[in-house]
């Protein structure tokens, strides 16, 4: 538990972080009471058992009376069986209320997640993402199945027990009392050193998954430089350097239980050399000797496990400052809360009016755009890599705010727009097709799952696509595998075009469709493209000089400016900057074909 949901974070206002989990979980306060009453019975069970053996003991075996001994034997049975089923009650009730309050965390923060803007996703690693629903998640559920009742089980326990012993023998109850500083003292100086070589331990780990991940991803490269023994080398660095940390973990472990055990054996030792002597003297009963010698194996116990809570309450505490880390962040991109719908059928037409835009505000990427798309009109956006093209196209789908000036779609400043009327108005095609794991009737009407097969092979066939997905195994039944791994990279890109046609989007922002397919299948995908963007206005990033061609307007971007627009013809006459990189263009084809 240490090394697996220890954190080495300093969790700030820890308290406040409880607060808060609790106020998220106030739906869940009758079924948490009723599991915390459950523990309270199932302990007060449990620690009873020695007073009835101390009656029994007492009043049955030394007395020789029977019926006391039956008696006192029927009730611990009762006690055992009340013990048992409040115990079992308790454990199932704690792993329903955790369960249930995790399942809605989850929702929450994939709700929430899927919600944020490109500005999120741009600045955040998509595995330390899936960590805070994986690794932090984990660390919540393991505290809330374990530590949660660990903690109210030890903390009555302790108490309950040290009343016991009381109860039973002040004397003898302070005898035990003066074997505690050295268990806290034991306890803190293991605590010290753990922490110290976990931590270690924790980052050797991550050394060592690193290492573990770079040569498996990269093990074309190493075979082919025959670099396999120095690869293995690194990896018996990194891993001796974990392996040295761990045995200093285990050294600090194999000191600290021994001493918990010893000065447990010493202290049942102490009770019986003073205790037995009391009993001689009269001074106590033989049954309640038995009874402190039961309470005492059940002291020692408990706040080990306190112990261990600790370090999982620290776990989860660091999980919970990540998660609600992620809950705290605001979209940048928001809906107005007057936002509007459409007044009427969205023709498309599109206005950049002094348009300023930096992913970092203060090192602007598109600088004073002026810009007009007529509805229907198929724009294409040229430009040296780092010009600002793709820019456009995510300011055109908002996928970002301008930092200055304003978006129009039909006359509406795209932050005045509802967010919904936006989406189906504009449909944003990606470079490469992304497919979700699931079929290809389901990837097509993503946009909109009501849509009927019928409806599906219409699309298909107005793209020009309906043979092809006819020859799939099966059909639309086929199965795409994650990410659509099971096709070919221009069969995604065929299945993503036929669904945003089946969005029926006003405006396509298109991201070069063909530039990472083969001469055969950007012909495919181009006739499809040629019957999504009719009638529809277009954004194009065009990588190729054959996406260029087919436009009705070229708009070429430098350094975050119009530098020339027209039509193709034109600007080539010209013998401007599209001249220029229409040169490079065909001398990079020339030198692919």
């Amino acid at each position: 538990m240490y090394a697996r949901f220890g954190s080495d974070e300093k969790i700030e206002r820890p308290l406040a972080l409880l607060r808060r989990a609790a106020a998220m979980g106030a739906h869940l306060k009758w079924a948490a009471a009723a599991a915390v009453v459950a523990v309270i019975v199932a302990t007060v069970a449990r620690l009873a058992g020695p007073l009835i053996v101390r009656w029994g003991v007492d009043s049955g075996v030394i007395a020789q009376e029977r019926e006391v001994i039956t008696r006192a034997a029927l009730t611990y049975l009762v006690f055992l069986v009340v013990q048992y089923t409040a115990n079992s009650t308790a454990l199932r009730a704690v792993n329903t209320v955790g369960e249930r309050y995790l399942r809605r965390l989850r929702v929450k923060v994939y709700e929430h997640l899927v919600g944020l803007d490109l500005d999120f996703f741009g600045k955040s690693k998509a595995g330390v993402l899936v960590s805070r629903l994986t690794s932090d998640v984990e660390a919540l559920t393991t505290f809330s199945n374990e530590g949660a009742i660990n903690v109210i089980t030890s903390t009555l326990t302790v108490v309950g027990v040290g009343v016991g012993l009381f109860l039973v023998d002040t004397t003898m109850a302070l005898v035990v009392l003066a074997v505690m500083p050295l268990l806290i003292a034991a306890s803190i100086v293991f605590r010290i050193f753990a922490d110290r070589a976990y931590r270690r331990v924790r980052e050797q780990i991550g050394l060592v998954l690193g290492s573990l991940q770079e040569g498996i991803s990269g093990v074309r490269v190493v075979q082919a430089y025959n670099q396999e023994r120095s690869q293995l080398h690194r990896f018996h660095r990194v891993n001796d350097r974990y392996y040295r940390a761990n045995l200093d973990a285990a050294k600090a472990i194999s000191i600290y239980f021994p001493t918990v055990d010893f000065l447990r054996t010493a202290s049942v030792g102490l009770v019986l050399f003073v205790g037995g002597a009391r009993v001689l003297d009269g001074a106590m009963s033989f049954g309640s000797l038995v009874a402190f010698i039961l309470y005492l194996a059940w002291f020692f116990e408990p706040i080990i496990q306190l112990s261990n809570v600790y370090n999982l309450l620290q776990g989860a505490l660091a999980a919970l400052s990540k998660i609600f880390g992620i809950l705290d962040t605001s979209p940048l991109v928001q809906e107005s809360p007057d936002a509007v719908a459409f007044h009427r059928d969205v023709e498309g037409r599109i206005r950049f009016e002094d348009v300023t835009f930096g992913y970092d505000p203060g090192i602007p990427i598109i600088e004073h755009l002026d810009l007009e798309i007529q509805p229907g009109e198929r724009l294409a956006v040229v430009g040296e890599t780092g010009a600002g093209k793709s820019t456009i196209a995510k300011l055109g789908a908002r996928f970002y705010d301008p930092q200055a000036g304003r978006i129009t779609i039909d006359g509406i400043d795209l932050r005045d727009l509802r967010t919904d009327e936006l989406r189906r108005a504009v449909a944003m095609v990606p470079q490469e097709g992304f497919l979700f794991t699931g079929t290809v009737r389901e990837n097509i009407a993503y946009a909109r799952p009501e849509m009927t097969d019928d409806e599906i092979w219409s699309v298909a066939g107005v793209l020009g696509i309906e043979t092809w997905l006819r020859s799939l195994p099966e059909r639309l039944d086929t199965e795409v595998r994650e990410r659509g791994m099971r096709l070919s990279s221009g069969e995604r890109q065929l299945v993503s075009l036929a669904r945003a046609m089946a969005a029926d989007p006003a405006v396509i922002v298109l991201d070069e469709a063909t530039s990472n397919l083969d001469p055969e299948t950007e012909a495919t995908v181009e006739e499809a493209l040629g019957h999504l963007l009719e009638g529809r206005t277009a954004i194009v990033i065009a990588h190729r000089l054959q996406t260029a061609q087919r436009a009705d307007r070229i708009l070429v971007v430098s350094d975050g400016r119009i530098a020339e627009q027209g039509r193709f013809d034109d600007l080539i006459a010209s013998g401007g900057v599209f001249a220029r990189l229409q040169a490079v263009w065909e001398t990079a084809e020339n030198r692919t074909h």
